[in-house]
C-alpha cells in the first residue's frame, strides 16, 4: 500500500492543474460545421463565403418567432469560436443556450433534411439573415422563422 500511495499522490498532483476546456467557468466550445460531400449547394457556398471572412470574434442576436408565445431575442458573444455569454434581455442564459455561426449551419443542414420547406436568405457574407422552417406542409401553424443579426463587436 505504500508503494502505491505515491503513485496515487504523483497522478492527483500532475493532474490537479488540468482542467478541461469546457469547465464550467470556461466558454464554450462552438461545436464545428463540417459541410459534408453531399451537402446543399447553397448552403455550402454561404458557409465557403462565411469561412473566407474569417471572423472568429462576433456578436449574433437572433430572434425567433413561431405560432407561440412571443420572447425575445437571444444575443450571443463569440470570442475565438468559443461562445462567451448568451443573454435574453437582461437574463444571462447557459452558453449552451447561445447560437453560433457553426451552430446555424448545423441546424440548417437538420432542417434541411427533415422539413418539408426551408428557406433561407444569405447575405453576401454567408450569414443566414432569415430562415424559415415548415416541419409539415399540412400542418397549420408549425412553422419557425429565426431573424438573425450579426456585429463584429
Amino acid at each position: 500500500m505504500t508503494r502505491a500511495l505515491p503513485t496515487v499522490l504523483l497522478a492527483l498532483a500532475l493532474g490537479a492543474g488540468a482542467t478541461p476546456s469546457y469547465a464550467v467557468a470556461d466558454p464554450r466550445p462552438v461545436e464545428p460545421f463540417v459541410p459534408g460531400i453531399h451537402e446543399d449547394p447553397e448552403l455550402a457556398a454561404a458557409w465557403q463565403d462565411w469561412q473566407a471572412a474569417g471572423i472568429d470574434d462576433y456578436v449574433m442576436t437572433v430572434r425567433t418567432t413561431c405560432y407561440c408565445v412571443p420572447r425575445q431575442a437571444v444575443r450571443t458573444v463569440v470570442r475565438d469560436d468559443a461562445v462567451v455569454k448568451v443573454t435574453r434581455g437582461e437574463q444571462r442564459l447557459r452558453l449552451r443556450r447561445g447560437w453560433s455561426m457553426d451552430g446555424l449551419f448545423i441546424m440548417l443542414r437538420e432542417a434541411l433534411a427533415e422539413a418539408d420547406a426551408v428557406d433561407v436568405t444569405f447575405t453576401p457574407r454567408g450569414v443566414p439573415k432569415s430562415i424559415a422552417v415548415d416541419p409539415e406542409r399540412t400542418a397549420a401553424d408549425e412553422e419557425t422563422y429565426y431573424e438573425v443579426a450579426l456585429s463584429r463587436r
